[in-house]
């Protein structure tokens, strides 16, 4: 199904995606993909596929907290060490 809605951006450059388009991706996180001209967002891949770039939580896929993990993955990616 193909959904368009025209969004606002704010002054701060954020957007609120529909519902409609939060409830059919399903997911709290998307990627960003500026290309042509064009900008897409798609459903980023489960957390767990992420794991395994985080050394702490690689090992034991079982007992992720999500939202503990996307805060490492940004510690890590954004750290200045």
């Amino acid at each position: 199904m193909n959904l368009l809605f025209k969004v606002k951006i704010s002054s701060k450059g954020q957007i609120t995606l529909p519902k409609k388009i939060r409830n059919q991706l399903d997911s709290d996180y998307v990627d960003i993909v500026a290309k042509n001209n064009k900008i897409l967002l798609q459903k980023s891949k489960p957390i767990t596929q992420l794991a395994g770039s985080l050394k702490k939580y690689s090992k034991n896929k079982s007992n992720i907290n999500e939202k503990e993990v996307w805060a490492e993955y940004v510690r890590e990616k954004y750290s200045s060490n």
